[in-house]
């Protein structure tokens, strides 16, 4: 017998009754993301978005949208599509702005989005990173007016085989590991994210090692501390500033950037990926905030074509996040999966990073996680060997 996750384990469910079965889990957990989450109310428009394989999630959706009072629209994904989008479109027609999003952004009130992609291992494998760089390029200019749009965004997670291949993990324990970090508990996800926040605003030194050789300082300064714990409180939903109106499920991650200038030492990542490829024993090493160098045993050109596919500022340090879900943890015995919002885990990126009040405009960056870290704050013990010290 498999231990199920009640209401949300959806392959479970479906043993018995596959269609009636997922309808139901769908339902309740739609219900609880429009009214909890999103806090969906009457005469507000609510874009729902996700790829083909989301479709019965979708509609659940919308249905929930509808019966709270929202106007719901669907906009579907398609992976045939969006890949035809970079292989066969030419550059002059990629690099168009997307003008008429910015306008549409004004009179949405809530957007959900599912995965585009049931596989986007396939999906990228075989795009040149120039590529993005220049659709990317192009949408800078919804960077520029999204904290005005009046816009709240939850993104859910819907974890598929295809996904869980890629990472070499099985689906069964990838799914209810998602699953159960959906309906983790928010509330105490919230409370210790507010305590990091307390610990981390106005920071002078924050150092960040590992057993792996990562040893990082850093200044916190008066630069903001985001923090997501899967709800868009009512009180975010009124700010002007685009991050706080973000949720994720699975939720849970506190986040920042620092002064990039105060940024230095080394980091090293014995295991990660880069486009779903191995990146294998890279290490990262900074100066006043730059990438001064950078090596791979394996997987260093997928790296590289990424930085020498942007410019300016991408190569900067951008941005730290300490994961606060306790139910999604490292699954590195036979895999290689390792969820950004998994509790205690650190993730550190360069490049773009003015949405959370950083100096890099430019766009272009790539981020990697840091296992088994330690996480001291003006001399406080936040993180602890990858596990948060926080009571």
């Amino acid at each position: 017998m498999r231990n199920c996750i009640p209401l949300l384990a959806l392959s479970c469910l479906a043993a018995a009754n596959p269609v009636a079965a997922q309808d139901t889990a769908f339902a309740q957990l739609a219900h609880r993301i429009v009214t909890t989450s999103a806090g969906v109310k009457p005469g507000e428009v609510v874009v729902l978005q996700g790829g083909t394989h989301t479709i019965p999630f979708l509609e659940a959706l919308a249905i929930e949208v509808q019966k709270a009072g929202g106007f719901a629209n669907i906009f579907l994904g398609s992976e045939r599509v969006a890949k035809s989008q970079y292989v066969d479109v030419p550059d002059r027609f990629l690099a168009q702005p997307p003008t008429f999003f910015a306008d549409w952004l004004k009179h949405i009130d809530v957007w959900i989005g599912l995965p585009n992609f049931a596989d986007p291992a396939s999906f990228y494998r075989d795009i040149p990173e120039s590529r993005f760089a220049i659709a990317n390029k192009a949408g800078t200019m919804i960077n520029d007016m999204i904290n005005a749009a009046p816009v709240r965004l939850v993104n859910v997670g819907y974890p598929t085989r295809q996904d869980a291949a890629s990472y070499h993990v099985g689906f069964d324990a990838f799914q209810r590991m998602h699953w159960d970090a959906v309906n983790a508990d928010y509330a105490r996800v919230a409370q210790v994210g507010a305590a990091l926040k307390r610990r981390l605003q106005g920071a002078k030194l924050v150092r960040i090692t590992s057993p792996s050789g990562t040893d990082l300082q850093l200044t916190v300064g008066n630069r903001p501390i985001f923090l997501d714990a899967g709800i868009v409180t009512a009180e975010n939903a009124k700010s002007k500033v685009f991050l706080d109106r973000i949720a994720s499920l699975p939720g849970g991650s506190v986040f920042f950037a620092p002064i990039e200038t105060s940024v230095n030492g080394r980091v090293v990542v014995p295991r990660d990926d880069c486009k779903r490829k191995p990146l294998l024993g890279a290490s990262y090493q900074f100066k006043d905030g730059k990438l001064t160098s950078f090596g791979a045993k394996t997987g260093a050109e997928c790296v590289r074509e990424i930085m020498n596919a942007y410019s300016g500022t991408s190569q900067v340090f951008g941005s730290v996040s300490i994961g606060l879900n306790p139910a999604l943890h490292l699954m590195e015995s036979g895999g290689d999966y390792r969820p950004a919002n998994a509790a205690g885990l650190v993730t550190l990126g360069f490049g773009q990073n003015d949405l959370l009040g950083g100096s890099n405009k430019d766009v272009g960056g790539f981020g990697f996680p840091v296992t088994h870290a330690t996480v001291v704050v003006d001399g406080v013990v936040l993180v602890k060997d990858g596990h948060l010290m926080v009571p």
